[in-house]
């Protein structure tokens, strides 16, 4: 939704395949209202956006729509077989109430769903939104500035929000939703996966940087931790295992630059607060809370992780508390480990290739010790989770 103009590529409507007729059609909407249709470059999943110019006639009104259909389609893209993709997770929340439920202050833009053939295994599925690629980010890539910026203090607040109002949340069990597994959040492009889809001919352009990016993270980092993350991802289950006893919340799992933005507040924001627009769901799963204020740090390196728990931490326990839940500070450092351990196995190729391409000096010396210090902080956490699992089992 954030992609430039020049980067679209205007279609005419003969050029639709049936199944956009069909999902259009199950969207509830004309074919004959649409009158542009542009075809919008995917993420990194290899997605498929369509940007539709609607114009519907009621009466004597007129008015006029710029929206974007999202297609789904079981495992799509190595995102999609990665993260295990088969039900469509997307569209389910939607279909099994989840993401109706979300607090005020977070939009997703999403106007509307479909899903073909059976709700619980479909054969595809869309999302329909409002176009508001205007509201993104402007330099999404790039952390703002700030030893810890006020929006970044605000996205901690809203994350917060959601995690709290989905706390142990008995609808996060259902199989239906399809929710990313704990075992696939923690491979999720790890480095046995990335050269898995590149072997099967995968020619996705970022896979090919992922695996430098490995390479590079895994000869920087101290050798007792890179041992030490080699052997989880070799066998992920007793970590698993661990991870699943603590408490579990509805994770976005993709919280990065390109898929936030802010909208104005509206009549139902408490205290008229801007919502935070979050977009992109692919990779939802019920885990660790910790999981979404790390994975900022994952992809704007100049964000001090221990600030980012602080500052969130605050939040979340005062939004618990408001719930009647009490978070033992025990629980909390399982959730730390838990949420530096997923970081570092998903985003330590961004780490490593961010070090391989800094310019000599001091660039690359910070970010060489930030691969250093991940790594070394997230064979900590294996070794703290595996030892608190076995000796007790963590609750709240």
């Amino acid at each position: 939704m954030g992609a430039e103009a020049e980067s679209l590529l205007v279609m005419e409507p003969d050029a639709l395949t049936s199944l956009d007729h069909e999902l259009i059609h199950a969207l509830g909407i004309d074919l004959v209202s649409i009158r542009r249709i542009e075809r919008v470059p995917g993420g990194l999943g290899g997605g498929r956006l369509l940007r539709l110019a609607v114009e519907r006639t009621v009466g004597a009104a007129t008015w006029r729509e710029r929206l974007v259909m999202k297609t789904l389609t079981p495992q799509t893209g190595w995102l999609g077989a990665a993260s295990g993709d088969s039900r469509l997770r997307e569209a389910q929340l939607w279909e099994r109430g989840l993401l109706q439920s979300l607090p005020a202050e977070i939009a997703t833009g999403v106007k509307n769903w479909a899903l073909l053939g059976d709700s619980d295994h479909p054969t595809a599925g869309a999302l329909l939104m409002d176009d508001l690629s205007s509201r993104l980010l402007r330099r999404p890539e790039r952390a703002p500035p700030g030893r810890l910026p006020l929006s970044v203090i605000a996205l901690l607040d809203r994350l917060a929000t959601l995690h709290a109002r989905c706390w142990q949340d008995a609808r996060l069990r259902e199989p239906a939703l399809g929710l990313m597994s704990a075992r696939d959040a923690l491979a999720l492009d790890s480095p046995e996966n990335v050269r898995a889809r590149r072997a099967a001919g995968d020619t996705n352009l970022y896979l090919a940087l992922a695996e430098r990016g490995w390479d590079a993270f895994f000869r920087l980092a101290p050798t007792r931790a890179a041992e030490r993350l080699h052997a989880i991802v070799s066998d992920p289950a007793p970590i698993v295992r661990a991870i699943a006893a603590l408490p579990q919340t509805l994770v976005h799992g993709d919280v990065w630059g390109p898929n936030l933005g802010w909208l104005p507040p509206t009549y139902h924001s408490p205290r008229h607060r801007r919502q935070l627009l979050l977009l992109d769901w692919a990779l939802a799963l019920a885990g660790p809370p910790t999981y979404d204020p790390l994975w900022l740090c994952g992809g704007w390196h100049a964000l001090d992780p221990r600030r980012v728990l602080a500052c969130y931490r605050l939040y979340l326990e005062r939004r618990l508390r408001a719930r009647g839940i009490h978070l033992p500070l025990g629980v909390w450092l399982s959730l730390v480990d838990a949420g530096y351990l997923r970081t570092t196995l998903t985003s330590g190729e961004a780490f490593g290739r961010a070090a391989d391409e800094a310019p000599a000096g001091r660039a690359r010396s910070v970010a060489e010790a930030r691969v250093r210090w991940w790594a070394e902080r997230a064979a900590l956490a294996a070794d703290r989770l595996l030892a608190t699992y076995s000796s007790s089992n963590v609750s709240a």
